[in-house]
């Protein structure tokens, strides 16, 4: 019975994978046949062997983190694994048919809303979750300055470090800082950042977190750096501020917010600016076509990365910064540099393999991670998703 669900599964999937338009796939299925889909003269090529009969019917019962799971499990392999996921990506509307057909939508969409929709206790255990894996983790493949954001390069042959403080000379920018201003970070991250400013501008800033690891380091390295009189670091969540601000930053913690709060977290922003104080947010975003569809289908990130994390859309962020009285300006789009970021990350982390696993990171943890690398740069170069910074105005 399981062996003819198999061959159907099997035949489903590749009487739509005869209507790629974009690259060119080989797969070899579990008994060693070979099949050919798409363009064979396209630039993007790849290919996939399929270990796991049982392979079509994850895919068919579990979407984007079916293809993740087989991954984690050795189900399959690839030799390239970033282009294999970008030839999913730039194929979607066909890929989406088939991609987790068999799941029932709605019970995410009431699942998320109902129990793990990010209220304070959950949030503070989803940021656990994925950020407080440790200093040491992080610090074996990210640039020196630890920052866990996209870079922004001025030059192809730019450093990464380099790119992390344009990024940050860029965001600066949007809010324009003035001598004796206070200003707010929620989310700092490893402090890469608030370092940037203070060493800079005579300002005052206070930098929120909720992640432990990232509040005791990034204390520690502001004292360390003699920049106590400007910066105090706080466990706190955004939620629970009680001061105004002439400007506010966020660097990619809106995708921690979650949908059912992102109402919340910009009138959080309104509330918290002073009259004709300035915000600016760097956010990863989806494309407005996908929003709809990715709001109900399970995604490999939210199941296994950030658990409560939720990708807004451009028009959806338009919709709500009006709703709760901000204007958005000066918004720029910086995807291509995230592809280029992420290639870095993945590299280093690959690299770094052998010292990560000393701390007890076993190879399905290796192979989770190196698939969600590869997928998010495989979700930019495809353009299904992007990098935003803007700035919000409080009138």
């Amino acid at each position: 019975m399981n062996f003819s669900l198999n061959i159907l599964c099997d035949q489903f999937i590749f009487w739509h994978l005869k209507k790629i338009k974009h690259g060119y796939l080989k797969l070899t299925n579990h008994n060693g046949k070979d099949h050919f889909f798409g363009d064979e003269n396209s630039y993007l090529k790849a290919k996939i062997k399929i270990n796991d009969p049982n392979f079509s019917l994850r895919l068919l019962r579990k979407a984007s983190s079916g293809l993740g799971e087989s991954y984690i499990n050795n189900d399959f392999e690839t030799d390239d694994l970033p282009a294999l996921i970008e030839l999913c990506a730039k194929n979607i509307n066909i890929t989406y048919r088939f991609s987790g057909l068999l799941s029932i939508p709605f019970i995410k969409r009431f699942l998320n809303n109902n129990f793990f929709s990010n209220t304070k206790q959950r949030s503070k255990k989803n940021i656990t979750s994925h950020y407080d894996l440790g200093n040491e983790f992080f610090s074996k493949w990210l640039d020196q300055s630890l920052t866990y954001s996209c870079g922004i390069f001025n030059t192809s042959n730019e450093s990464l470090e380099k790119a992390q403080i344009n990024k940050y000379n860029k965001l600066i920018d949007l809010i324009k800082p003035k001598k004796g201003d206070n200003i707010l970070e929620i989310g700092c991250g490893w402090g890469g950042f608030a370092e940037q400013l203070a060493k800079n501008y005579e300002i005052k800033l206070d930098c929120i977190t909720i992640s432990k690891k990232q509040f005791e380091f990034t204390k520690e390295k502001i004292r360390r750096q003699g920049l106590n009189k400007k910066v105090n670091v706080y466990m706190l969540d955004y939620r629970d501020l009680t001061k105004q601000y002439d400007s506010i930053v966020s660097i990619e913690m809106i995708e921690a917010v979650g949908e059912k709060y992102l109402n919340q977290y910009f009138k959080t922003i309104k509330k918290h600016l002073v009259p004709g104080g300035k915000a600016a947010i760097q956010s990863i975003i989806i494309n407005d076509n996908l929003y709809d569809r990715y709001k109900i289908r399970e995604d490999f990130i939210q199941k296994f990365i950030f658990p409560g994390g939720f990708l807004p859309s451009i028009k959806a962020l338009q919709k709500i910064s009006l709703q709760t009285g901000l204007e958005i300006n000066d918004h720029k789009l910086y995807g291509q540099h995230y592809s280029n970021t992420l290639k870095q990350w993945r590299k280093s982390f690959l690299n770094s393999w052998d010292q990560i696993s000393r701390q007890g990171f076993n190879l399905s943890f290796k192979n989770m991670w190196d698939f969600y690398l590869s997928y998010c740069e495989a979700g930019f170069k495809s353009k299904n998703i992007d990098l935003i910074q803007f700035s919000l105005f409080k009138k």
